[in-house]
């Protein structure tokens, strides 16, 4: 691959947290416009992974977002790269979904200050993930789903190429999970999603699966998606289940013994 085409290029890219190593030599590059969705199970480094990308966490190694050094980044030349939805938002300040929205325009924006313009952009995202009608709603009052969109919506208003989003349907219902997925799918932009299912991989061109802080597979989703990597990945015995979206579903098997006493 062409490096110039790619809009991230991580190398080597090892972190510890209160001298405890955390993730080792992550090599990574990504091509604008790809979805790549990182796998791995709890405590596996895919967090750690996302905060070294947006320079909350110190790294060795480099990071290079559009052929820039991560590290040396101002956070606002960083904010206009990358905008970042975090996994479930619990907040109690008393902000309408519109002001949390705009919010994500002030990377753009002088001193919080904003414009008819960017009220006017916050407002037709709203209308584009069908919660206009819930613009000046507390946003503590919103369901989790409501929220999530109104994170993903102010992420999308901040207009960064790479948006990078921490387990975006980990707290929601089945229903509300792909919907908010085939969302994200149509934003045309650079994507990187933590999960912890594989079935949510089904926008993915690319998988990533982190074990124990290494890369365990990364490739193409059909390549990536395979039982024995899930195997390996979870330490588990599965089976392969092709749906209809094109997503991959992994059923755990167990032996008769072990499922005898459930």
């Amino acid at each position: 691959i062409m490096r110039e085409a790619n809009i991230i290029n991580i190398d080597n890219l090892s972190v510890s947290l209160q001298k405890k190593p955390i993730l080792h030599t992550i090599n990574l590059s990504v091509q604008k416009g790809e979805i790549v969705c990182i796998l791995g199970a709890n405590g596996s480094g895919k967090s750690t992974l996302l905060k070294a990308i947006l320079g909350i966490v110190d790294y060795s190694g480099h990071i290079l977002l559009n052929g820039l050094e991560s590290a040396r980044l101002s956070n606002l030349a960083r904010s206009k790269l990358l905008s970042y939805v975090p996994q479930i938002h619990y907040t109690s300040l008393p902000f309408s979904l519109l002001e949390v929205v705009i919010m994500g325009r002030f990377a753009r924006a002088p001193l919080f200050s904003y414009s008819k313009q960017d009220k006017q952009k916050a407002i037709e995202v709203l209308e584009r993930f069908g919660i206009a009608h819930l613009a000046h709603n507390n946003f503590t009052t919103l369901s989790g789903g409501q929220r999530q969109l109104g994170l993903i919506a102010r992420a999308l208003v901040q207009e960064s190429e790479i948006v990078i989003l921490d387990e975006p349907v980990s707290a929601l219902d089945i229903s509300y999970s792909f919907k908010l997925l085939e969302i994200i799918k149509s934003l045309q932009k650079t994507i990187l999603l933590t999960s912890h299912h594989p079935e949510q991989c089904f926008i993915a061109h690319k998988v990533l699966m982190i074990k124990q802080g290494r890369t365990l597979v990364y490739d193409n989703a059909d390549k990536a998606l395979r039982e024995s990597h899930i195997n390996a990945l979870y330490d588990i015995h599965s089976t392969r289940i092709d749906l209809p979206n094109n997503g991959r579903y992994f059923c755990q098997i167990f032996n008769h013994k072990e499922s005898h006493n459930d």
